[in-house]
């Protein structure tokens, strides 16, 4: 009768580690740049809900074209078609004081969209055994092409870090850390604080980002750091995390 219980248990151990294994899959957006229309956005949006496998969508920052509230409705109407739950990463386009559209008014105005969606601009959710953080580096009173990851915001990725230092992390970013711009004056603020913040943790999987608009992955110090091209271009990124942790990435071109 023992040996029958325990194989059971045995059993049930394994089916528990088989379901919790699931592979995660999402899609990143970047640098959408919405105005009125956007025919490649509503593309991609067919092209995702037409794969069942998709757990959720991150747009990666500039999701406007420029810092107007009626902009970002647009784009939160057109963002409402997808069949999946969809992240908001703020960019240097998307936010200014000056213009009506700060980071509270923001967010405020994508949870009128998106009732479940967190009203924080740095916030954290959890899919299966994986944490993903999403960090803003944007600024809202004088904003340039430059990113600026202030003390505040590296002191919250080192908490949620250390928070979190049982599951894997992803970051979810505009600016990115290790890729290099092909224009010299796209560089970020405090790139060496955060990186050295980084190095003190061995969680970290990935960094995905947008903002320099081509495709490029480097690994740096483990962590695999991941940009995107804009939407414009008619690309758009699936991500996939195995349940060794690994990390593929497949580049979609809708115009084909």
């Amino acid at each position: 009768m023992k040996k029958i219980i325990i194989c059971l248990l045995g059993l049930i151990i394994l089916s528990i580690q088989t379901v919790t294994a699931k592979d995660i899959k999402f899609a990143q957006i970047t640098d959408v740049y919405f105005r009125d229309t956007s025919l490649p956005l509503e593309k991609v949006i067919q092209d995702i809900n037409r794969t069942p496998d998709i757990d959720f969508v991150v747009f990666t920052g500039n999701n406007i074209g420029k810092p107007k509230p009626e902009f970002l409705r647009n784009f939160l109407n057109e963002a409402k078609r997808l069949n999946k739950p969809y992240y908001i990463v703020l960019g240097n386009k998307d936010i200014s004081k000056s213009h009506d559209l700060d980071k509270k008014t923001y967010m405020k105005i994508v949870r009128k969209y998106n009732r479940t969606h967190p009203s924080e601009n740095n916030y954290s959710f959890r899919k299966g055994n994986v944490v993903f953080l999403v960090v803003d580096g944007s600024k809202e009173l004088i904003p340039t092409v430059n990113g600026y990851y202030n003390k505040e915001t590296i002191a919250w990725v080192d908490k949620q870090l250390t928070k979190n230092s049982k599951y894997k992390v992803i970051i979810l970013q505009h600016f990115p850390l290790a890729n290099k711009p092909n224009n010299e004056f796209y560089y970020t603020y405090n790139i060496l604080e955060y990186m050295q913040m980084l190095s003190r943790h061995e969680n970290v999987l990935a960094v995905i980002t947008g903002h320099y608009n081509k495709n490029d992955e480097v690994m740096y110090n483990g962590v695999y750091h991941i940009t995107t091209p804009n939407l414009s271009g008619g690309v758009y990124k699936i991500i996939d995390i195995d349940e060794a942790n690994g990390v593929y990435t497949i580049l979609k071109d809708i115009r084909k």
